[in-house]
């Protein structure tokens, strides 16, 4: 059932949409009052908002699914398949260290430290030994 318009409002009465309180307000004294640019902004925000506001109500009765094949898409050409493709492989591998991170335990993590600690303490002291040998012996 439609809500009936307040007194002194001329037209249907809109559900609140997302983004458009600023158009609203701006088109108060009539859509003649404002600038041709101010009326498409005006016009493309409230489309903006009715296809946002359709597409979810869709999506309530028709949830989307992902088709059974390699791609995960519904994608039918081969150049979107393999873009399909192509993102969901680079998504994997940057996704892959971030699992390795994770399935860490606590003492790998303290066998990598130490062993990365081992390794430059080696290093400062070859660095150190090399800057002796390069230094002229006093007399």
């Amino acid at each position: 059932m439609a809500k009936v318009a307040p007194v002194g409002q001329f037209g249907p009465v809109y559900p609140e949409l997302a983004g458009m309180a600023k158009h609203r307000k701006a088109a108060r004294n009539g859509l003649a009052a404002m600038s041709r640019a101010e009326r498409q902004a005006y016009g493309l925000a409230v489309e903006t908002a009715i296809r946002a506001k359709q597409r979810s109500e869709l999506q309530r009765v028709y949830t989307s699914h992902n088709c059974n094949c390699a791609s995960g898409t519904n994608h039918n050409t081969g150049a979107a398949i393999h873009k399909a493709m192509q993102a969901k492989q680079r998504a994997a591998l940057l996704a892959a260290p971030s699992a390795e991170r994770r399935a860490r335990k606590p003492a790998e993590w303290r066998r990598l430290y130490d062993a990365a600690m081992a390794d430059k303490r080696a290093r400062e002291a070859a660095e150190l030994e090399r800057w002796r040998d390069a230094m002229p012996i006093a007399a």
